[in-house]
């Protein structure tokens, strides 16, 4: 699975989020704190 903010891939499920009850999971605790800032600016449509 591939992290929505920097769009590497993401080796371990140790950042994850629920934003709209789906859970999307980050490579690092930055890129987690970026799209927490703006979700909607990562989430494909």
């Amino acid at each position: 699975m591939k992290d929505p903010v920097c769009k590497d891939e993401v080796k371990t499920t140790m950042y994850k989020y629920t934003y709209k009850g789906v859970t999307y999971y980050f490579c690092s605790p930055m890129c987690m704190a970026e799209f927490k800032k703006n979700p909607e600016k990562y989430i494909s449509k």
